[in-house]
Parts: C-alpha cells; structure tokens; sequence
C-alpha cells in the first residue's frame, strides 16, 4: 500500500472503511447483500486517502472528514457498478459483477442506492456551495462516460477529444476529492487551489497510466486480457497517438473495430501487437510525464510536511 509509511493516514481509512460498512447497509436483505459484498471487495481507496491528506494542510476534523471521504469512495462505488452495466463487465476485482450476478436492473438500483447514501453523507456534512461543486462534478462524471460511449469503435477520437474525457470521467473526482478536504479544513485559498489542481493533474495521470498498462501488463486486471480497451471499441491514448505515427494502420484498425467484437483470439493478440509497436505507447508515457510534472509543480506551494510527501509519493509511484 503506497500510505505504508504513514500509519495515522492507514488508520483514517481504516475508520472510513468501517464508516462506509455502517453507512450503506439497508433494511431490504438483498439489496444489504449487493451492497456489503461491494464494500468488502476492496480498492486502493485513492480517492478518501486524498480527502484526508488534503485536510491535513489546514485543521483536521475527524468527525467531518471521515463520512465526506466515506462519500466519495461511496460515490466512485456507485461509478463502477453502472460503468459495469454499459461495459458488460462479468467480472471485477475477482468477483461476479452484480450485473452478471443479479441483472442489469439489481445493478441499476444498487448504483442509484449508493449515488443517493453519497449524497445524504455529504449533505450532513459539507456546506451547500461545496454540494453545488460536487454535483457538477457528479455531472461531469456522466458526461465522461457518455462521450466514451458515443466515440466507442470511432477510429477519428483524437487527443482533444481524450482528454476531455478523461479529465470528466477520472479526474474529476480526485480533484473534487482534494477540494472537499480543503474546503472542511478550511485551508488558505492559495493552497486549496494547489491542491485541486494537484488532484486533477494525479488524475489524468492516473487514467493514462492505467490506458498504457492495458497494452503493456501481462494481464491488465484481473479477469481482463490485454488489450481489453480495443476489444470493446474504446479508443484511448495509446491508439491515437500510435495512428498518428502510422498512418498506415487506419485501414487494418478501422476493419477490425467494424466487427464490434465479434473477434477470435488471433486477431486480437495481433491488433493488440501493432498498438504495442506503433509508438504510441513510448508518446503516451511522455503525456504521462508531463501530467506528472505538472501535478508535482503544484506540491511545490504546500508546506513542507510529512502529507506532502505522502502526495509525492503517490504520484512519483505512476
């Protein structure tokens, strides 16, 4: 775990985590079933972590923090579960889907659930401006996954287009993870603005790194073969940027996502080469840099402190 090092931060989450348990649990059985068997699954909880070290650059206050970071990990929660419904997802984490396992409309009704348990943390706890922030954010959220869906199998998203995307269905949230902490700690202005930026910037760096680790990891995720993105007709950074280099493989490309999936192995594994050795991956992983760059710039405004260096160490590790 990348907050090892730091045992007050493991211990926050450990409160969160049992916070989340409490707070999700419902008086229909089955829907309390779905629900805690999510929660148990687990998660890096990024985006909590985020919560409490951003509050901790101004002044701490455990009984607000914990239910706003709990809302958050809660609301990424109610993400996955819809982005497995589109996706079609069998598998996440090493467990059955709750779409596989229970349907589409359990699923539906399981990611409203926890969309609104979100909301109901962060009304008790976060003032109405800080709500109105969230829910555009919540906004944007959607709009990324609704552009992602309208450009599947679309050889012509370019890097703009990316981007933005990206920036809506990733990023977003963790910047809006900082800016909650900053806002309940009452940070100066100077440095809640630092650490916004900081969580946007980690963000778009995450979501590239994660997009060339579906192209270069032995297994991208559990229970997800290499190359998952292209096989559902999600064009990401490293394709883009590979089509710029060679041209050449628009045609070969363009035939294999008119098949929308409907692909034997070889042919996969031999698209999935060509995006490997076109390039684009090295030009992706220059992005990469540049976001991190950026979001360590930021730190730089932050005073010195053991939760900076827990930033910088959390980005450095991309």
């Amino acid at each position: 775990m990348l907050l090892s090092h730091y045992p007050e931060i493991e211990k926050e989450l450990a409160l969160i985590e049992e916070f989340i348990y409490k707070n999700v649990r419902s008086r229909n059985r089955l829907l309390n079933e779905t629900v805690s068997e999510i929660v148990q699954s687990g998660g890096k909880r990024l985006r909590p972590a985020f919560v409490i070290l951003a509050s901790q650059f101004g002044k701490y206050n455990r009984k607000k923090v914990i239910p706003a970071a709990a809302a958050i990990e809660i609301l990424h929660t109610a993400t996955l579960v819809h982005d497995d419904i589109i996706d079609r997802t069998k598998f996440r984490r090493g467990r059955v889907t709750i779409s596989e396992k229970f349907g589409v409309d359990m699923a539906v009704y399981v990611g409203d659930y926890l969309y609104t348990k979100a909301v109901l943390l962060l009304a008790g706890n976060v003032p109405e401006k800080r709500l109105g922030i969230l829910a555009k954010g919540i906004k944007a959220i959607c709009e990324g996954e609704v552009d992602q869906y309208q450009h599947k199998y679309s050889i012509e998203t370019s890097v703009f287009t990316y981007l933005k995307r990206i920036g809506r269905k990733t990023a977003v949230l963790f910047s809006s993870a900082c800016a909650l902490g900053a806002d309940i700690a009452k940070c100066p202005e100077k440095i809640s603005r630092s650490l916004v930026k900081f969580g946007f910037y980690y963000g778009m760096a995450f979501q590239i790194k994660d997009d060339i680790n579906n192209y270069t990891k032995a297994q991208y995720e559990e229970d997800k073969p290499v190359g998952n993105d292209i096989l559902e007709g999600i064009i990401t950074l490293p394709v883009i940027l590979g089509l710029r280099l060679k041209p050449e493989l628009r045609d070969i490309l363009q035939s294999f996502l008119d098949k929308r999936g409907d692909i034997d192995g070889e042919d996969a594994a031999s698209v999935v080469e060509l995006i490997k050795k076109s390039g684009g991956i090295e030009q992706s992983r220059s992005l990469l840099n540049k976001y991190i760059e950026k979001a360590i710039k930021e730190l730089e405004n932050l005073p010195d402190n053991e939760y900076k260096k827990a930033f910088e160490r959390i980005i450095m590790a991309l």
